[in-house]
C-alpha cells in the first residue's frame, strides 16, 4: 500500500475544456467572424447596385434607366474600417487564448468581449436616434434593421455572459495557470 499523493493532478497540465472552447469560439464568431461577413455583405450588394443598369425603351433600344445604381445609406467608410480594424485584432488574441498563453490572455479576452459588447450597446443605443433624409429616401428597411440590431445586441450581451463567467470558472483558471492547484494554495 502506497501513499498518495494529496493531489492526483500534479505534474499534468489541465486541458482546455469543452465550455472553454465554446467560450473563445462564439467570441470569435460575433467579434470576428460576423463583422467581417457584414462588410463583405455590404460591399458585394454595393458593386452589385453599381452596375444595374435597367434600360427600357421602345422595341428594345436604349432608353431611359430605370434604376442607374444604388448606395446604401448609413454605412460609413469609415465605420466599416473600423469594424475590420476591431475584428482582426481579436483573433490573434483569441489565438493566444485557446493555446492558454500567456497567463494574462484569460483577462485580455474578458476585457475585449466587455469592451466590444460595450460598442455594441452604444451602437444600438445611437442608432435607432439617426433619422432618415428625405433625400436619402424612406424604405422598410429600418424596422429590419432595428431588429437586426436588437437581436446582436442580446445575442452579444449572452455571449459576453457566458465568456466572462466560464473564464473565471476553476477549469478555465487552471488551464490558463498551467497547472492545478495543491491543497496549500
Amino acid at each position: 500500500m502506497g501513499i498518495q499523493s494529496p493531489n492526483r493532478h500534479q505534474g499534468t497540465k489541465p486541458p482546455r475544456t469543452f465550455g472553454l472552447s465554446i467560450a473563445i469560439l462564439a467570441s470569435v464568431v460575433l467579434f470576428s467572424v460576423l463583422p467581417m461577413l457584414q462588410v463583405l455583405i455590404v460591399n458585394v450588394v454595393q458593386a452589385r447596385f453599381n452596375n444595374v443598369d435597367l434600360a427600357m425603351g421602345a422595341d428594345g433600344e436604349a432608353g431611359i434607366p430605370l434604376i442607374g445604381g444604388a448606395r446604401i445609406e448609413g454605412v460609413s467608410n469609415a465605420g466599416l474600417t473600423i469594424q475590420i480594424a476591431l475584428g482582426i485584432a481579436y483573433l490573434p488574441l483569441a489565438f493566444l487564448a485557446w493555446r492558454g498563453r500567456p497567463r494574462q490572455i484569460r483577462f485580455v479576452i474578458v476585457a475585449m468581449v466587455v469592451g466590444l459588447t460595450i460598442l455594441t450597446l452604444l451602437v444600438a443605443i445611437l442608432m435607432p436616434g439617426i433619422a432618415p433624409n428625405a433625400v436619402q429616401g424612406i424604405d422598410s428597411s429600418g424596422d429590419l434593421q432595428r431588429q437586426l440590431l436588437i437581436t446582436r445586441t442580446l445575442v452579444s450581451i449572452g455571449i459576453a455572459l457566458y465568456v466572462v463567467w466560464y473564464m473565471n470558472r476553476a477549469p478555465a483558471r487552471a488551464f490558463y495557470r498551467g497547472s492545478y492547484l495543491t491543497a496549500r494554495e
